[in-house]
């Protein structure tokens, strides 16, 4: 079990970087618009990337989402979603109070409304269908299908109609790639080797992957192959199982030149490093955006972002400006939200957070746990937590946050030199980061765990809240007089809640107890 907890949290860390930089995404609709903060303002835009005009201006206070299928969604100032159609951003398409949402896909979204389950709208915001209450989280869809999670922690795929395609009983499940093959586990506990397989999008198993033999780098086959790490080497899998020729490789001419890092953009273009400066080069080396920037980052084959002195510009693959616009934010493509059911089952979800807990032990850490104990389950590097004390792991609705009592890492010199192997994402490392070294023996003072519970209907906090207080008996902590709990083996729990959030905070020592407060909120 821990081998495939510390597997999933590596594929976790990789998941988020997904970008257009392939021939072909994963995900079937491409984005013509990008979310920007024009020069000079504090509001968000949208350009078209096509021509570089800017068809909403200065219009939202926060970001919107990547806008897919000409579709998009923002959070507006009651922290609700409204949902616009690209060819009018002056009005929701949306009348329904929604909670959370999906990025649109094939025409078809899913949201949560508060106090109800999961439901696939089109474009004009038509209920096509409502999804069972058992299902948790949904993900946007993918060559027509979504990955659920269940309040049971199990996956499973359903179609745009909400009919389940493929059966919830997954103890993990990618989105289906171009090749219509995704990376699933059947199990949700073994120490065996195979715990991973791959299945087609009939739920048909191709061949199980060997973990000890492969390490997982991304969940998802691109051009034809999934990369994986063999013996610090990369190799690649074809649909079979069957190692076969990279066709991520770097050309000789393009590797021969000992740029610090280079990225693939797709149609045999890379971004690369010279020196501290940013270009893209083709696959003889010739250079096309000249390494005068010190940002770039790939929108398709054909459009670029690129940066200096804080504001960016959009380019064409030659290094030409797109338009006028100058900017100094956006939101590239990435599939990262996801729908939150606005209905739960009380009973499972109380019994769900306190399986989290007992006297000695909280998110699976014990009392006397060390970073190098917690470090094994969450997969985090070192340099993303200098000079801080906390760690955050999110199991959506849930986020489990460590804490520690001292820092977690610390710089230990200069820039490493960096030369990635090119795979399916822009490296977040392309412009170097500084060497880091966990401080293993920093020991964890207690947790904190938060519940979202902003998309369910408003007095669900306090029904959870007894629920939870009813039952901390059974796992050795006695109610005291302000409301908190303690325990004969030292440690102490505090319940409470406000803006929609449930929180547990978790302490080994008792003396830093403190009562959480309980507000109620309204829609």
């Amino acid at each position: 079990m821990k081998k495939f907890l510390a597997m999933m949290a590596v594929v976790a860390t990789v998941m988020p970087l997904a970008s257009c930089s392939q021939e072909k995404s994963i995900y079937q609709e491409q984005t013509k618009y990008l979310p920007v903060v024009l020069q000079g303002s504090n509001k968000w835009s949208i350009l078209n990337v096509e021509t570089g005009e800017v068809v909403a201006k200065d219009v939202w206070v926060n970001a919107p989402s990547p806008v897919v299928d000409d579709m998009f969604w923002v959070y507006n100032d009651k922290n609700r979603i409204d949902i616009y159609n690209v060819a009018n951003c002056k009005e929701p398409v949306n009348k329904d109070v929604y909670g959370s949402a999906t990025c649109y896909s094939g025409g078809y979204a899913i949201v949560s409304k508060p106090g109800e389950p999961l439901q696939v709208i089109d474009k004009e915001c038509n209920t096509v269908a409502q999804l069972s209450p058992s299902i948790l989280t949904a993900s946007m869809f993918s060559n027509e299908r979504s990955v659920v999670h269940t309040d049971l922690d199990r996956y499973g795929y359903i179609d745009a109609t909400g009919d389940t395609v493929i059966a919830a009983n997954l103890g993990y499940a990618a989105g289906f790639n171009e090749d219509d093959v995704a990376l699933v586990s059947f199990s949700e506990a073994s120490d065996s080797a195979k715990v991973l397989s791959v299945i087609d999008k009939s739920g048909k198993k191709l061949y199980d992957f060997d973990s000890e033999k492969y390490q997982i780098i991304t969940p998802h086959y691109r051009m034809g192959v999934l990369v994986v790490a063999k013996n610090d080497t990369m190799v690649c899998l074809d649909r079979n199982g069957k190692e076969v020729a990279n066709p991520h490789e770097t050309p000789k001419k393009v590797k021969d030149a000992n740029y610090r890092d280079r990225v693939y953009a797709g149609s045999d273009k890379y971004m690369v490093i010279k020196g501290d400066r940013m270009g893209l080069v083709d696959k003889d080396n010739n250079v096309l955006i000249p390494f005068e920037y010190q940002f770039i980052q790939n929108l398709s084959a054909e459009r670029y972002v690129v940066g200096k002195d804080s504001v960016m510009i959009l380019v064409d693959d030659h290094g030409k400006q797109v338009g006028k616009a100058k900017f100094i934010d956006f939101r590239p493509f990435s599939p990262e939200s996801e729908a939150v059911r606005g209905y739960i089952n009380l009973e499972v979800t109380a019994a769900n957070l306190l399986s989290f807990i007992d006297e000695d032990m909280v998110c699976f850490a014990k009392k006397g746990s060390t970073l190098m104990d917690v470090n094994q389950l969450v997969g985090v590097e070192p340099a993303q937590y200098v000079g801080m004390k906390q760690i955050d792991r999110p199991m959506m609705p849930m986020i489990c946050s460590y804490m520690f009592d001292s820092e977690i890492a610390s710089l230990t010199g200069a820039p490493a030199r960096t030369d990635s192997v090119a795979t399916d994402s822009v490296s977040t490392n392309l412009a170097g980061a500084p060497t880091a070294e966990f401080n293993y023996g920093a020991k964890l003072r207690g947790a904190s765990i938060s519940f979202l519970l902003l998309e369910c209907a408003p007095g669900t906090e306090e029904s959870l809240y007894k629920l939870m207080s009813g039952a901390m008996g059974s796992k050795g902590f006695k109610l005291n007089p302000d409301g908190t709990f303690t325990s004969s083996a030292g440690t102490a729990v505090s319940m409470g809640y406000e803006k929609g959030v449930f929180k547990l905070n978790y302490y080994f020592n008792p003396e830093e107890l403190k009562a959480l407060p309980r507000e109620s909120r309204s829609i």
